[in-house]
């Protein structure tokens, strides 16, 4: 056992406390586990603000020395992934709450920059139907940019706006992209895949339609802005594009809040961990952790295999090549697995 100073990272924030170590488990003091996490030792068991979670003899979560964090995780249904060699944790989202998130409707709203800095919100085009873009340098449908700023200058006086978010490892990745497209619409770089965390997106490009009021009326669907690489993906770009006009312009829904939800792809426990493992990833490779870092790629893209954005968006970090010999790899799992989409997805959960 080895005690000294431990990073846990729950869902963003980051807190330095002191920790008992071992090579499976990290032991933190009820002090530690209260600044860190918010949670207090109760009679009524674990406590955070009006929330008591009992804690039963059967359960190994309290000893001696405090809190077991791998057994509280689990205790409150929450993703973790950990690092004793670097002596770092990362807190995901449990699948309740983010399912309870998607399925109320309301976009959760987020932060980022564009290509100089200058920082857009999701909340700043309240009062505008908005067409959330998340696409990727590392994907052919970069080359769909300057059809959606097409897109934002015709629709744009109708109370329309596009939000495109690049989920790449750095601006200068997509940089080339964007200034060929010009866009006059938030065009956003998303390295940490906040966005696809948010709203579980899983490939690119992801398109979701936002009204007015910030609520989702048209889930998570890959859609394209042309037929460039319709020979590839087999999809058609003119429908969609169609359907977004009739909304924009007559204010037609796609579906019903209720068919919007049955439309949902929710995630699995497996998915969540998954997220949490990327974004532990992610803060070990800013660290400069290289290897650390690519264990816990790998075992994001393990708990997830058929999303994108994991296992082929975190090549270009990891210095492998996204259009090489490992992305067909994915290619031929992901077609052996029946080509599973957000629509088959949400079906399945259907079923369930």
């Amino acid at each position: 056992m080895r005690r000294g100073p431990f990073t846990i990272i729950d869902s963003g924030r980051v807190s330095k406390v002191d920790a008992t170590l071992s090579h499976d488990t990290v032991c933190l003091s009820f002090n530690a586990l209260k600044t860190a996490l918010g949670w207090e030792h109760k009679l009524e068991g674990l406590c955070k603000g009006d929330v008591c979670v009992p804690v039963s003899e059967e359960v190994d979560v309290i000893s001696d020395d405090g809190v077991d964090l791998v057994a509280f995780a689990e205790l409150i249904t929450r993703p973790l992934a950990f690092d004793s060699e670097e002596r770092v944790a990362y807190l995901g989202e449990s699948v309740a709450d983010q399912s309870a998130m998607l399925a109320s409707l309301q976009a959760p709203d987020f932060t980022l920059p564009d290509l100089d800095g200058t920082l857009h919100s999701l909340s700043d085009y309240r009062g505008r139907k908005v067409l959330l873009v998340a696409y990727a340098s590392w994907c052919g449908c970069r080359e769909d940019l300057p059809v959606w700023q097409e897109m934002h200058e015709e629709l744009k006086d109708y109370g329309f706006t596009v939000i495109s978010v690049a989920l790449d490892k750095a601006a200068e990745d997509v940089r080339p992209y964007i200034e060929k497209a010009k866009p006059q619409h938030p065009s956003l770089i998303d390295p940490e895949h906040r966005v696809a965390h948010l709203y579980g997106i899983i490939n690119v490009s992801t398109v979701i339609w936002i009204d007015e009021e910030g609520r989702i009326v048209r889930p998570n669907a890959i859609e394209y802005g042309s037929d460039l690489f319709k020979e590839f993906h087999g999809q058609e770009a003119a429908p969609h594009l169609d359907a977004l006009r009739t909304w924009v312009k007559e204010g037609k829904l796609p579906a019903e809040p209720d068919e919007v939800r049955a439309q949902q792809m929710l995630p699995t426990a497996d998915e969540q961990l998954a997220r949490a493992e990327f974004s532990l990833a992610w803060h070990l490779h800013e660290a400069g952790k290289t290897e650390a870092a690519e264990r816990h790629f790998e075992r994001a893209g393990e708990f997830s295999p058929f999303d994108w954005t994991i296992r082929r968006g975190s090549m270009p970090i990891r210095g492998i090549d996204p259009m090489g010999p490992e992305f067909f790899e994915i290619f031929e799992e992901w077609k052996a697995a029946g080509k599973p989409t957000y629509r088959t997805r949400a079906l399945g959960n259907q079923r369930l």
